[in-house]
């Protein structure tokens, strides 16, 4: 029995989309919350596993939290629901009853004093650090709802099932939703550069949290390997959102976007094996053989510390702006359809022996909780 508080929990089906089944849990007839259950997930995107889409929906709630919440991505967590008296696992999410609509329903303009009036830049900010951290496929205007009766909204991010794919399936980053947006076009608020290096201080915890979740050491890589890139970027050198939003972006499917090209150019120093392929769509994509070691997460520290180094090397030139590191605190045609470290840097060593050691002196209380 599906019980809370001792009242019946009535399953509702809502959706059948490429994720699978939706349905929205309802207590006394009002909505609580939304529960997609791992069976009949049809992913289609390169590096996805279908049945892994509610892994990655509490991943992505559990990254959020551990840096205060600020993308306000709701709560999220395993569970398994009876529904027609088969008991189904999934994932469950806090339903958000004050929807004002979808993104995609209001045009944020062009001019940044109208565009804070309807989003914040502080909101805004937030849910582009994140998506931009866990390498987001699937954030167009339809997952992205704005809340609130009055203005400015605040943003309520959903549907993250399609996030976290593996380092060597970079292809298909998605941020149409607000890669546009005037907030995120020049430099980033002293808030935003607070909250990158945030989230570069908790990513020991937040790999620690997803290998609980058995989230697998690839996808593990692409969190380390994207919130270093937001780190350098945003934390140590204020540079616009945008700018490495489309470093992300491919402008051709069939040619590597620019983080792609530096992440494949890595890891073949690193000793991995990667040839290039091409898919029915005749898209580029890389065709992992070996990662070069027994141990993947070897590999995977040698990668992300070689890419800072690339990061801090070349990311002010391909944004074409210069770096704003005055106060630096550490620096040495989207398709709709679904597809798709020699030995670590010592600056990357130090860093991450700092923070496991505040990690230990100041234990986050965040635990992964599992609602059966």
């Amino acid at each position: 029995k599906n019980n809370t508080n001792s009242r019946a929990i009535n399953p509702v089906r809502v959706n059948e989309g490429q994720t699978g089944s939706v349905f929205a849990l309802e207590i006394d007839g009002n909505k609580v919350a939304v529960f997609k259950p791992s069976l009949g997930e049809a992913f289609e995107r390169y590096g996805f596993r279908a049945g892994e889409g509610a892994i990655r929906e509490e991943a992505v709630y559990l990254v959020d939290r551990l840096c205060g919440q600020q993308a306000r991505v709701p709560v999220t967590t395993g569970a398994t629901i009876e529904v027609d008296g088969e008991s189904l696992e999934g994932a469950v999410q806090f339903f958000l009853d004050d929807a004002a609509g979808f993104a995609e329903d209001f045009s944020m303009g062009k001019d940044l004093a109208q565009a804070v009036k309807k989003v914040s830049q502080a909101d805004a900010e937030a849910l582009a650090l994140l998506d931009l951290r866990v390498f987001n496929t699937d954030r167009h205007g339809g997952n992205l709802l704005l809340l609130g009766s009055i203005w400015p909204k605040t943003l309520g991010p959903i549907d993250h099932g399609c996030c976290l794919p593996p380092w060597w399936a970079l292809g298909e980053a998605r941020f149409e939703a607000w890669m546009d947006w005037p907030q995120l076009s020049d430099r980033p608020s002293d808030a935003a550069r607070t909250l990158a290096a945030e989230a570069r201080r908790q990513l020991v915890r937040s790999c620690e949290l997803l290998r609980e979740l058995r989230l697998d050491v690839a996808s593990i890589a692409t969190l380390q390997i994207c919130t270093c890139l937001v780190a350098v970027g945003v934390a140590d050198l204020g540079l616009p959102l945008a700018k490495l939003a489309q470093l992300m972006v491919r402008k051709d499917y069939s040619k590597f976007s620019w983080l792609e090209e530096r992440v494949l150019a890595s890891a073949t120093q690193e000793g991995a094996k990667v040839t290039v392929g091409r898919n029915k769509y005749n898209d580029k994509l890389f065709v992992l053989e070996d990662c070069g070691t027994a141990d993947e997460s070897v590999f995977v520290d040698k990668l992300v510390a070689r890419l800072e180094n690339v990061f801090r090397e070349q990311l002010v030139g391909a944004c074409a702006v210069e770096a704003d590191d005055d106060d630096d605190e550490g620096a040495v045609l989207h398709r709709t359809r679904a597809t798709w470290v020699t030995l670590p840097h010592p600056a990357m060593s130090t860093a991450l022996s700092s923070v496991a050691s505040s990690a230990e002196d100041d234990k986050s209380p965040i635990q992964r909780s599992h609602a059966a």
